[in-house]
């Protein structure tokens, strides 16, 4: 089905939805570029392990080190359709360094049966990517271990080592080769989530380093018992890796998922802004339902229009019980469409509104009937950075609008909706 179609049936009037929506989408990241974003601060081991929170050192420019000669790298077989990223390669690489005999094995039966046998993506706070995360299962000899690797955004606070956990040794924060500040830990626990240990106990143990340039790097790992196949010098000496740090400022690069995810929460961010409480809307009219905004939103039927230099997504939006389908399209470069921004001769069928921004943008806003009735506007904006973008509203079968065409207008012309890097 095209999105021409799509538009055609996205119609009708919105009875009073119970529905009481409370979600928000997450405010858009305070920089547009996936390279300039900070770090984020302490977690925890998971199933009660310790925080690994660690002191950030500002004022210095994300850079990466020199990548060593490569070793003989030992990469896990991908999952059906699963294709891995830099950052998946760089952590494959590393670990064949630290850990030479190191296997990456298949989830046995327990909490990660099924899974492959290294996933990763993105975390994300409401639609807005995070954080790296990947994780899988290895073994070094007879010792089995589940390995995670995030590297976060966003900061956050950071904690110091407890001194019940100083005492114990279960905590140890000191300076690195280049200054980043390194903690390490481990944990007993119980074994809640793969049930194999002969004791009833886990050991995982944790590593965690901050650069100089602000770069957080943790990896942990869970034990399968009480001996995990790896140590913490080994952890720390993985996120230390020349092919970990050469990605880690940007670990996101080269993962469209990722990608589309941070382009989406920026634009539903500004959809918000511009219209309080819109909603998405479910159904197939024409009556419809009111349901989460990101929900419904995509780019299904038209995944190739998705590169790096141009983004589409479309997705049903209601507000005050009227329903309409939007799309974003967004572009820069060559896939920038030719001509000016204006409204050329009169034309029956359609109404023309050519203008300025206030950033210094050529915008044009061009409404479109069919039978006697208006079903769609478009806004067409051209900035002086080179981006070009179309945000198009679908009405209602009685011609109504979910959103007037300042907000439609206030949406095109927000500098967030944008592409990343460039």
């Amino acid at each position: 089905m095209s999105y021409r179609v799509i538009f055609d049936e996205a119609v009708g009037e919105v009875p009073p939805s119970a529905i009481d929506l409370d979600r928000v989408i997450a405010r858009q990241r305070r920089r547009l570029r996936l390279r300039r974003l900070t770090v984020a601060g302490a977690a925890a081991v998971a199933v009660g392990a310790i925080a690994i929170g660690a002191a950030v050192t500002g004022g210095h420019q994300r850079t990466a080190p020199p990548v060593a000669p490569s070793p003989t790298v030992r990469v896990p077989p991908p999952g059906q359709g699963q294709t891995f990223t830099p950052t998946d390669h760089a952590i494959f690489e590393a670990m064949s360094r630290v850990a030479p005999d190191l296997e990456w094995i298949r989830q046995g039966s327990g909490g990660w049966e099924g899974e492959a046998v290294w996933s990763s993506g993105t975390g994300t706070r409401g639609y807005t990517p995070i954080a790296y995360m990947g994780h899988g299962r290895v073994r070094v000899g007879d010792l089995i271990g589940r390995l995670s690797v995030d590297i976060p955004l966003d900061s956050q606070p950071d904690y110091p080592c407890l001194s019940e956990q100083a005492s114990k040794a279960a905590c140890a924060i000191r300076t690195g080769p280049a200054g980043e500040t390194i903690r390490t830990g481990s944990a007993r626990n119980p074994d809640f989530m793969v049930k194999r240990s002969p004791t009833g106990f886990t050991v995982d143990r944790s590593a965690r380093v901050t650069r100089r340039d602000g770069v957080t790097i943790e990896v942990r790992l869970m034990g399968e018992d009480e001996k995990p196949p790896l140590t913490e010098e080994q952890l720390v000496a993985l996120a230390l890796d020349p092919a970990v740090a050469a990605v880690a400022a940007d670990p996101l690069r080269g993962d469209e998922r990722a990608r589309r995810q941070l382009i989406d929460s920026w634009v539903l961010a500004a959809i918000q802004r511009q219209a309080p409480g819109v909603t998405g809307a479910e159904g197939k009219g024409p009556v419809f339902g009111a349901n989460d905004l990101g929900a419904g939103w995509s780019d299904r039927g038209a995944e190739n229009r998705n590169t790096t230099d141009t983004y589409w997504g479309y997705g049903r939006v209601m507000v005050e019980r009227v329903a309409g389908l939007m799309s974003v399209d967004i572009r820069r470069g060559d896939a920038v469409p030719a001509g000016e921004l204006g409204c050329g001769e009169p034309d029956p069928t359609r109404t023309c509104e050519a203008g300025a921004g206030p950033r210094g943008e050529r915008y044009r806003t061009t409404t479109i009937r069919r039978d006697g009735a208006t079903v769609e506007r478009q806004i067409e904006v051209r900035r002086s950075d080179g981006i070009w973008l179309r945000v198009t509203l679908a009405s209602n079968v009685k011609g109504a609008f979910p959103m007037s065409p300042a907000r439609q207008l206030g949406i095109a012309l927000d500098p967030t909706v944008t592409l990343p890097g460039g």
